[in-house]
C-alpha cells in the first residue's frame, strides 16, 4: 500500500523482486528485524496498555458506579492514544526496515515514520568488515543482534551501517559474505589470480 511517496507497505517485496531477477535468486537475500524485536517493542508494550486500560476501567466503575464514567473511559482512550504512537513506530521499524544485499552492492532501507525514508547503499567494494554485537541477555539467549558494517568513511555515516536486532546475526554474516565474496577470516577479497 503506498500512502506517501515515502510510505510504500510493498516496497520490501518489489526491490527483493527486481534484484532477484537482475542478480538470480541465489546472488540475493534479504532480512529485516527479528520476531524478537516486535515481541519486546510491540506485542508486550500493546498487551500491557490494553492490560492497563481494562484494568483501570474496571476498578474505577467498581469505585466510582458509573458516575463520571464517560470522562474517565476519554481520558484513558486519550493516554492509549500517547503510548500507542511509539508502539506504531516501532512496528513501521520491524515491517519497514530490511536490507538486501546483491554481489555487488548493500542497500540498508530505514523507514522513519509517514514522511521519512533514509536509503543507505554502498558498494561492496567499500565494505571492510561485516561484524557481529550482541549486547542484551534476550538476545544473547535467542540469537539476535547487531550486524555493523564497517565502509570507507563517509560525513553521512561515519562508515558504519549498522541494522540493529537482526535474527541469526552469524548466519547472515556468512550469507553476505558468500555472495559478496568475501573472506572474513582473512578480511581480503575472494579474487581469482588472472595468471592461473
Amino acid at each position: 500500500m503506498k500512502i506517501f511517496s515515502n510510505f510504500d507497505t510493498s516496497i520490501r517485496r518489489t526491490k527483493f523482486q527486481e534484484y532477484q531477477e537482475q542478480y538470480g535468486p541465489e546472488n540475493v537475500i534479504m532480512f529485516g528485524r527479528s520476531k524478537l524485536y516486535r515481541a519486546i517493542k510491540v506485542v508486550i508494550p500493546t498487551f500491557f496498555l490494553v492490560a492497563i486500560t481494562v484494568l483501570g476501567l474496571v476498578w474505577l466503575y467498581s469505585r466510582l458506579w458509573g458516575d463520571y464514567m464517560m470522562y474517565f473511559v476519554i481520558a484513558f482512550v486519550l493516554f492509549d492514544l500517547v503510548w500507542l504512537f511509539p508502539i506504531i513506530g516501532k512496528y513501521m521499524d520491524y515491517k519497514l526496515d530490511f536490507i538486501i544485499v546483491t554481489p555487488d552492492v548493500l542497500i540498508m532501507y530505514d523507514q522513519w515514520g509517514i514522511f521519512k525514508r533514509n536509503i543507505i547503499s554502498t558498494n561492496e567494494k567499500s565494505i571492510k568488515t561485516i561484524s557481529v554485537q550482541k549486547s542484551w541477555l534476550l538476545y544473547s539467549i535467542f540469537n539476535n543482534g547487531d550486524l555493523v558494517f564497517l565502509t570507507e568513511w563517509d560525513a553521512a555515516n561515519n562508515g558504519e551501517i549498522t541494522l540493529r536486532r537482526v535474527p541469526k546475526p552469524e548466519k547472515r554474516r556468512k550469507e553476505i559474505a558468500r555472495i559478496m565474496s568475501k573472506d572474513l577470516e582473512n578480511k581480503t577479497l575472494n579474487v581469482k589470480d588472472p595468471i592461473a
